[in-house]
């Protein structure tokens, strides 16, 4: 694989796979290390045999890698940290922006509390708007079981969001 190739694929899923390890590691900086290992690791190893797409292909590296990485014990310490530290931080704005960024932080924040296998697939299916035929290809397990995490990662951020605002923890 020459070099313009390399470049081109970059180019072509980076930003998309970069969005799918955050979906997984919550850190921008780890998410495009991560991303930067799996094209490092495509191009090395060059093992891709055209059974998928090569976009379904390296989004499954991104996913394998990301999982790794949480698995890791100093992620996890490093996680808290950051989750401490962006509780901390407030940023001045009319009371209108203030509310919505609020409202905004508490979805986000809900959607990544939720167990990773309701969250990939809600991140997919809602953020990147894929189908659930092509979520269920990507992620290798059936349809229904995709629509079935769908649901219930609805129902557990439906519950999640009305605690938040019962609870005033949305406008702490």
């Amino acid at each position: 694989m020459n070099a313009d190739e390399m470049r081109n694929l970059m180019g072509l899923y980076g930003d998309y796979l970069t969005r799918l390890s955050y979906v997984y590691v919550k850190n921008w900086t780890m998410a495009e290390d991560i991303v930067q290992d799996v094209f490092i690791k495509y191009f090395q190893t060059q093992q891709y045999k055209g059974q998928a797409s090569i976009k379904t292909y390296l989004a499954k590296m991104t996913i394998h890698k990301s999982c790794d990485h949480l698995r890791s014990i100093k992620n996890r310490l490093r996680i808290l940290e950051g989750l401490w530290k962006n509780k901390q931080q407030t940023i001045p704005s009319s009371e209108q922006e203030t509310l919505q960024k609020l409202e905004q932080h508490a979805i986000a924040k809900a959607v990544l509390e939720l167990p990773i296998k309701y969250r990939e697939a809600i991140v997919l299916f809602y953020y990147e708007e894929m189908t659930s035929f092509e979520i269920a290809t990507l992620l290798s397990i059936s349809e229904n079981t995709i629509k079935t995490r769908l649901r219930r990662g609805r129902d557990l951020l439906k519950t999640s969001l009305s605690e938040v605002q019962l609870g005033g923890d949305l406008y702490e």
